[in-house]
């Protein structure tokens, strides 16, 4: 019984480390992607060269990509507490698909240290494995 409690208990704590994956709109799921434009915001030029070692982005079409990110988050909230324990996450990273103005799959990914181009590369990986990305 100990081993089964030990081996959920593990699974769930490195089930956090994986990116969310949301789909706003079912359809892009069999969608052929033509092509898509990068949007970075702040601008980052890491994040921008890492990316366009993975995919030939074009500034005129009809799907974006949409990368923000935050580092260094530091929370001085007292209601956190509980949460600081735990270990509050350091940076997160969100990757959109738009078409349009319109808002189609997110990839979110909580970071326990400052985003890295390993963390972009794996974000990238899992949206590939979800999307038709026919630009590559």
């Amino acid at each position: 019984m100990k081993n089964i409690i030990l081996t959920l208990v593990i699974i769930f704590f490195s089930a956090c480390n994986d990116g969310e994956v949301f789909v706003q709109d079912k359809e892009i799921l069999n969608t052929k992607i033509e092509c898509m434009r990068l949007v970075v915001f702040p601008p980052n030029d890491m994040i921008e060269s890492t990316l366009k070692k993975l995919y030939r982005f074009k500034k005129d079409c009809n799907y974006s990509m949409i990368i923000s990110y935050k580092s260094g988050i530091v929370c001085n909230s007292n209601q956190n507490s509980d949460k600081k324990v735990k270990g509050l996450p350091k940076s997160y990273l969100r990757m959109e698909i738009k078409k349009g103005f319109k808002l189609s799959y997110t990839y979110y990914k909580d970071l326990t240290d400052n985003l890295q181009a390993d963390d972009i590369e794996d974000g990238f990986k899992t949206i590939e494995s979800d999307l038709d990305l026919r630009g590559i």
